[in-house]
């Protein structure tokens, strides 16, 4: 019998740590479809020129919060989302307005992770950006701190 346990027990723990492998891997796989969930809704917010959508995966009262778009020469916080959207709510017409293709995201640390993107626009001339988010998990959720947008040249 102790013959059996000596040949058996290498064999158990492998089978073991394979399991916790599995089992982090899904995790990953997890963080990642929320992200990606986030980016959704993003993009959905933005069609359906409702800001709110969007808004509650941006940490907007986390003073660290910073967005950078291209059509505003300095980084800048929060006050300048809630500009920005307050526009797209008394101005913004919905529709098929922008697509987020050639999603990848980067775990970081179980609470830190980025996302890069492209960004279609087909407003009243077509463009395209690129995008980077940077998220943190807080409470359990997926969130935004950073936002960059950068168009590209046309033909990019």
């Amino acid at each position: 019998m102790k013959h059996l346990i000596v040949i058996f027990l290498p064999l158990l723990l492998t089978s073991c740590q394979a399991i916790r492998m599995d089992s982090s891997m899904s995790n990953t796989a997890i963080d990642e479809k929320q992200i990606l969930a986030v980016i959704d809704d993003i993009e959905a917010a933005a069609n359906r020129a409702d800001p709110s959508l969007a808004e509650r995966h941006l940490l907007l009262d986390d003073e660290r919060f910073t967005e950078i778009e291209d059509f505003i020469p300095e980084p800048f916080g929060a006050d300048g989302v809630r500009q920005i959207h307050e526009w797209i709510r008394e101005n913004g017409k919905p529709g098929d307005n922008v697509r987020f293709t050639q999603r990848r995201v980067y775990l970081l640390s179980a609470a830190t992770a980025y996302a890069t993107s492209i960004q279609e626009l087909s407003f009243d001339k077509p463009s395209k950006s690129r995008v980077t988010l940077l998220f943190l998990k807080v409470d359990g959720r997926w969130r935004v701190i950073h936002g960059h947008y950068s168009t590209m040249p046309e033909g990019g």
